[in-house]
């Protein structure tokens, strides 16, 4: 008797002692899982903050030192403690996130897509009418999503940010929708133009497809496009002797040089016929980000010719680059993160004891453990 009773004895100790090496562990691995989250949240939401809201740069500075202080915690040890911060980090950024939606991502693209609908139906342009389409339908969406988050549960932070987040990226590829939409509403020899002005760009970013179509008037791009492989390259020999030879062919193998070549003759046949469909497929292949290119090719060469329109017809192109960069997660200036990095803190050296304080009263911020818990 007295030997079961040893054993189940020290059958408990042994859970006893298997419980604390485990809890730690799951305390650990949860607290590293919503840290990464977290800061995808925070490098999401930058974007957005850097190019369209300045004033919310307190907010942002706010949100982020508390993530800062959550990482901090963490690499204490303190598992707890992160969480918390973490979950504090949420409620505000919840709350930037909103903001960011409502006064920005929906009214902007419901403004960008009902000040470009007019030129764009005016085209009969089926595709066109069919990329404006999908905008106001992309929109739509963007405003479920903006519902759905702002409806729910006020405790589960991220969720809402999940959601919120949705809805700016529905928000963005309805004003992408807008602005290709745009581009296929102009005439044909205004999309010839925007194409040359798209090869005048990537020539200038070192981009050697293209190159010896750029610029040329009608007569010469006609003259350029009867010639042979052998033509050209005589030409180019005879340019390097005078010292006139530009990029062209400098570290580029001969087999790929023919390929690009046979390739440019196919493309500036399709767009001298009007295929710029067939010519797009070719120049993908030598043209990154095609349609962010594309895009600001167009806002290039529309904004040159608004002059002329009265004023209330008049369209700001250049104010559109930035939705343009946006749009594509791209940052329209410098990073107002990387300018908040040198301005936080860690709250031990502004605040000593605070913790303690926290985890006598079990509440932070207004939230308790419990509803920590029922976030996670």
């Amino acid at each position: 008797m007295q030997n079961r009773i040893i054993a189940r004895i020290s059958m408990a100790a042994f859970f006893i002692f298997l419980s604390g090496a485990v809890f730690p562990y799951s305390d650990q691995t949860t607290t590293e899982r919503i840290l990464k989250e977290n800061n995808r949240f925070i490098e999401f939401i930058n974007v957005s903050v850097t190019n369209f809201a300045e004033n919310k740069k307190e907010d942002f500075l706010s949100a982020y030192g508390k993530h800062f202080n959550a990482d901090v915690a963490y690499l204490q040890s303190d598992y707890r403690r992160a969480f918390k911060r973490v979950y504090a980090s949420q409620e505000e950024m919840e709350k930037l996130y909103r903001e960011m939606v409502k006064d920005h991502y929906l009214e902007d693209s419901k403004a960008i897509l009902d000040r470009l609908a007019p030129r764009i139906i005016r085209s009969k342009n089926a595709r066109a009418r069919l990329y404006l389409t999908l905008g106001y339908r992309d929109r739509t969406v963007s405003w479920v999503h903006y519902t759905v988050g702002d409806a729910s549960n006020p405790k589960l932070h991220s969720y809402k940010i999940y959601k919120f987040e949705d809805a700016i990226k529905m928000a963005r590829r309805a004003k992408r929708y807008a602005f290709l939409a745009l581009f296929e509403s102009q005439t044909t020899e205004m999309k010839f133009k925007i194409y040359n002005q798209l090869c005048r760009n990537e020539r200038a970013a070192g981009n050697l497809f293209f190159n010896r179509y750029a610029d040329l008037n009608e007569e010469d791009y006609i003259r350029e496009l009867g010639k042979s492989y052998m033509e050209r390259q005589e030409e180019d020999a005879a340019a390097a002797k005078t010292g006139e030879a530009g990029k062209e062919g400098t570290f580029e193998k001969s087999v790929e040089k023919r390929v690009r070549f046979r390739n440019e003759t196919k493309t500036a046949r399709y767009l001298l016929n009007g295929e710029y469909e067939k010519a797009e497929d070719i120049m993908r292949q030598y043209v990154d980000d095609f349609n962010f290119k594309l895009i600001n090719a167009t806002f290039d060469l529309l904004a040159t010719s608004e002059g002329e329109l009265p004023q209330g017809d008049r369209v700001d192109f250049e104010s559109y680059k930035v939705h343009l960069m946006d749009n594509y997660a791209r940052l329209s200036k410098d990073s107002m993160l990387d300018g908040l990095i040198g301005q936080v803190k860690v709250e031990d050296d502004i605040e000593k004891g605070a913790d303690t304080e926290h985890d006598e009263t079990g509440k932070e911020d207004g939230t308790s453990d419990e509803s920590v818990k029922e976030d996670e």
